[in-house]
This record gives C-alpha cells, sequence and structure tokens, in this order.
C-alpha cells in the first residue's frame, strides 16, 4: 500500500490525527459518519499513485482529540480542514468528501477558497437543499435516541437508507481503530447536530470564485436516497453537472477502485 506518514496538527480545541501517501496535487480525503481515515485506505492508496494523499480522523473521534468547551459546527470543521491543509502543504488541494466530509469540502470552499482547487461532494447532506418534514422528524426520533442509547439511534438512522450496495470485490475497509462507542457518542452530541444547523445553500455556495471547481455526485445504485437527491438538486440550483459513479452513499470506503476512476476523471 505504499509508506503511510502520520502526525498530528494543533488546531483550536483539538488535535488532529492525519496521514499522507504518495506525492504529487495534494488531495484531502474527508470521511463521513463515525468512519476515520482508515476507512479510505484503498481509496488513498490508488490515488497516491498520481497525488499527494491526505487522510484524517476528525475533531473529536478515534485518534483525534477534542476539547468539549469548544462548539462544533460545519464551520469549525471547515477551519480544520484548511488548517491540516496548511500545516502540510503550501499548495492548493483537491478535495473528496462523502457525506458530513462532503459538506465539510463544501464550506471549505465557501470560507477558504485559496485552500482549495477541486471540491468533489459526494452526497452532501444538506436540508437546506432538499427539505423534507417527515424525515425531519425521523432524525428529532435519531436525537433522542441518542440521549440514551447510541447504538439504538445509529440503527435506527441507518434503516431510514434502506438497502446498502454490495462492495466491489475486493473491497475491505481497515478495521477501526477507535472506539466505536465513544466515536458514536461524540457524533450524536456534536457532528450531527452540526449537520442539522448547516445554512449552506445554493446561494451562499454561488459565491465561491470558480464555482466549476465544485463537483457533486451521488451513488449510481441508490437515486431514491435523500444524500442522493440534495447532491443532484444541489447541482441543479447552480447550474453544475452531476455524476454518478459506483455505489452508494458509502462509496468512497465500498468501492474504492470505481471512485479512484471517477475522481481521476472529474478533476481537471
Amino acid at each position: 500500500m505504499g509508506e503511510v506518514r502520520s502526525g498530528t496538527v494543533e488546531v483550536p480545541g483539538a488535535q488532529l490525527y492525519y496521514e499522507v501517501r504518495g506525492s504529487g496535487t495534494p488531495l484531502l480525503l474527508i470521511q463521513g459518519g463515525i468512519s476515520e481515515a482508515g476507512a479510505t485506505d484503498q481509496l488513498a492508496a490508488e490515488l497516491a499513485e498520481d497525488h499527494e494523499v491526505i487522510s484524517y480522523d476528525r475533531r473529536g473521534l478515534s485518534r483525534s482529540t477534542a476539547s468539549d468547551d469548544v462548539p462544533v459546527t460545519m464551520a469549525l470543521h471547515a477551519d480544520d480542514a484548511a488548517r491540516l491543509l496548511a500545516a502540510l502543504t503550501d499548495r492548493p488541494a483537491h478535495v473528496v468528501g462523502a457525506s458530513i466530509g462532503a459538506l465539510i469540502g463544501l464550506h471549505l470552499a465557501v470560507d477558504h477558497p485559496a485552500r482549495v482547487t477541486t471540491v468533489i461532494a459526494h452526497e452532501p447532506p444538506m436540508s437546506k437543499v432538499v427539505h423534507e418534514d417527515t424525515r425531519e422528524k425521523e432524525l428529532d426520533t435519531v436525537a433522542e435516541l441518542a440521549t440514551s442509547d447510541v447504538r439504538k439511534a445509529i440503527r435506527h438512522m441507518v434503516s431510514l437508507a434502506g438497502e446498502r450496495p454490495k462492495p466491489e470485490e475486493g473491497a475491505r475497509p481497515a478495521p477501526m481503530v477507535g472506539d466505536v462507542d465513544k466515536n458514536l457518542t461524540w457524533f450524536f452530541a456534536n457532528d450531527f447536530p452540526a449537520v442539522r444547523a448547516s445554512d449552506l445553500d445554493a446561494g451562499k455556495l454561488s459565491a465561491v470564485p470558480d464555482l466549476a471547481a465544485i463537483k457533486l455526485t451521488g451513488g449510481a445504485e441508490f437515486s431514491e436516497r435523500w444524500e442522493y437527491r440534495c447532491a443532484r438538486q444541489l447541482a441543479r440550483d447552480l447550474d453544475l453537472a452531476f455524476t454518478e459513479i459506483p455505489g452508494g452513499h458509502e462509496a468512497p470506503s465500498s468501492h474504492p477502485s470505481g471512485v479512484a476512476a471517477a475522481v481521476r476523471n472529474l478533476l481537471p
């Protein structure tokens, strides 16, 4: 899988664990859910053939620390990503993110445009783009469940998404290093409400200096999933192309080879 260089970067109220592979134009991978850097090891290894690939554990997850005194927002996550890039490279980076990682990438493009050249946003969860009262009520239920049982909360949240596609042959995400229950507790207390509170929409994204640098994607196997529809609608709102890639919402980990090929096609 090639040499993996790891370390930590201090950011306000947290310490971020990161991994770097390869050389060339920097490319930042931002995972979704409670996934840590290892969830996309195979994708990182493929993209490292012609890029310097940076992955990290978001604040509060696994090998990254976080202070409970700093409120977590999507702007804070974007600032973390910008500071991580500033610490590791003096060049603007391509950004590939899925789910909350996609939303972070879009906030990064708005708040720190000089840090990015391309943002490939795979199925960002954006209620400002596709608002559904029924879904919001279900997410209220998830939030309530999480106050007493994070495992039950994540099961209910996963049930809202429906069936998952079969992974491509050879896809094997690395086992999680961090504690699942601790990560889930952090996620539901911080990241889950931060995503729901995000006010990012097409109007705010239209201020990005190079709008064509934003590439929106959805998993080809589940076009009715809400996050897929968010990406497709945002592309329509911004008059941008929308690209289907192999797999579903978790495509970067479940379809690493297919996603690597799609990423190369989308990058300038």
